[in-house]
């Protein structure tokens, strides 16, 4: 019988193990039921935005190799070392 909730200003959120149920409720008391599947299809979709936004570059490919090809590439004496 033990449920897991955590309330923010504007929604509440709660997954209940006996059933297995994730609820989203937000304020104006609008609510989404999810069962352990839904809801872990859910959190994969969350992860995989959040790293999607978290590593994407604000520059494109071509900025990147244009700033390599004023460079000239030295080799680091640390990387010739093999351990």
């Amino acid at each position: 019988m033990s449920k897991i909730i955590k309330q923010l200003k504007h929604a509440v959120f709660q997954y209940d193990e006996q059933t297995k149920q994730f609820q989203v409720q937000d304020g104006n008391g609008n609510e989404v039921t999810l069962n352990k599947i839904y809801a872990f299809a859910l959190m994969r979709f969350v992860i995989r935005m959040a790293q999607r936004n978290w590593l994407r570059s604000n520059k494109t490919i071509e900025d990147l190799l244009e700033e390599n090809e004023d460079e000239e590439l030295e080799d680091d004496p640390a990387q010739l070392t093999l351990f």
